[in-house]
């Protein structure tokens, strides 16, 4: 955004900021206008199913189709409209860090986050490895926030520890995007790999690696035809591979070549979870995906041929033997690591895993986020 045009939302903030807050009105963002998906999705879902009578407002970015259902309606994100929704909603939503904001005393706002428990470390775990803007924009949305939403003891520490946020509520109950993990059924299944365009009896596999601060698209080094092979091998049937780049360079995908027998670009479809729910394997490298997906239990590798780099660039939360879950350095190893799996070992292994972290997640963690708003809404 140029000078003149953050000089010129920042006076509209303040003019807004003059304007009464509309009791029923909640705004939900996720990933800065990515569309329909993540946490604030579940949250909308359980509002909607409660029979409020809410304005519910959603914030995209514009350049992309979405659809939503008919409770709700859109803004673009920066535009003078968007100001105006937030500046008279009761209640924000988000996923994100949120830019420049003027919240009022009379307005609430919980922050999802989009990470849960994650592989690398993030916010003030390391902030000599952050930008001055982004600290600014991270103490100043922390400051602002009323609740966050954790899915595990480990979360909730680290949300006390290191994300600005010592003393505030925090609703330990699971994250809403995965009560449907523990939920889903055949049906959504069918139904979800029919808007992929995907045959019914395709085995897939969901290859989901965060993204580089440099933007680097070498690091994504896979040998998908190898690694079909070896799918095919030790499991059987027809396999595909779905790639989805992380939201903060997923439009890369389009600089990627697919042999559509082997891969698929699901870098943006909205939904993360519904990926989850057509995958029979995972496969990432330092993203925090892996902790949902083991929810489902299905089986999951850590691919990856920059450790050593990444480490020194950004460094990791846990030490990878303390994981559940293989780390494979290349394509040979990664193979191998496939053909050699072992389902009761890994089972037995993340189930030890959530006990030692505290997981919590279950079918209603969107209920109760719901719940929070429509006791601010109320009043209670």
């Amino acid at each position: 955004m140029n000078l003149f045009l953050r000089l010129l939302n920042r006076v509209f903030w303040i003019i807004c900021f003059f304007l009464p807050v509309k009791r029923t009105k909640v705004v939900f963002q996720s990933y800065y206008g990515r569309g329909y998906g993540d946490n604030p999705k579940y949250i909308a879902d359980a509002l909607i199913k409660s029979g409020e009578k809410l304005d519910l407002v959603w914030v995209v970015s514009g350049n992309e189709d979405y659809v939503f259902p008919k409770e709700i309606r859109t803004v673009k994100f920066r535009s003078l409209r968007y100001i105006y929704e937030m500046s008279t909603a009761k209640v924000w939503v988000d996923n994100s860090r949120k830019e420049y904001c003027l919240k009022k005393k009379n307005q609430f706002y919980m922050q999802t986050w989009h990470g849960g428990l994650g592989m690398k470390k993030v916010e003030n775990m390391v902030p000599q490895k952050l930008s001055n803007e982004y600290l600014r924009m991270a103490t100043r949305d922390a400051a602002q926030c009323d609740v966050m939403i954790s899915s595990c003891d480990t979360l909730t520490k680290d949300y006390r520890n290191y994300f600005w946020y010592p003393q505030g509520e925090i609703i330990q109950k699971g994250l809403p995007r995965n009560d449907r993990l523990l939920s889903f059924t055949n049906e959504d299944v069918a139904r979800i790999k029919k808007n992929l365009d995907i045959k019914d009896d395709v085995k897939l596999l969901l290859y989901a690696p965060t993204f580089r601060e440099n933007r680097d698209l070498s690091v994504y080094d896979m040998d998908y035809k190898a690694c079909k092979a070896a799918l095919e091998e030790k499991f059987g049937g027809e396999w595909k591979i779905l790639l989805r780049l992380h939201p903060n360079v997923f439009k890369l995908s389009d600089n990627i070549e697919y042999d559509q027998n082997v891969l698929i670009n699901a870098s943006y479809y909205p939904d993360m979870q519904e990926l989850y729910m057509i995958a029979d394997m995972l496969i990432t490298d330092y993203s925090s995906v892996i902790f949902d997906f083991l929810l489902i239990e299905k089986p999951s590798l850590l691919y990856a041929s920059d450790v050593s780099k990444y480490r020194d660039e950004r460094d990791f939360y846990f030490d990878f033997k303390e994981l559940p879950f293989a780390l494979c350095e290349n394509n040979s190893q990664l193979s191998e690591a496939i053909l050699s799996f072992d389902e009761e070992e890994y089972k037995k292994s993340i189930n030890a895993f959530k006990k030692l972290h505290g997981f919590c997640d279950s079918s209603n963690a969107s209920d109760y986020a719901a719940e929070w708003i429509l006791n601010k809404i109320k009043g209670e």
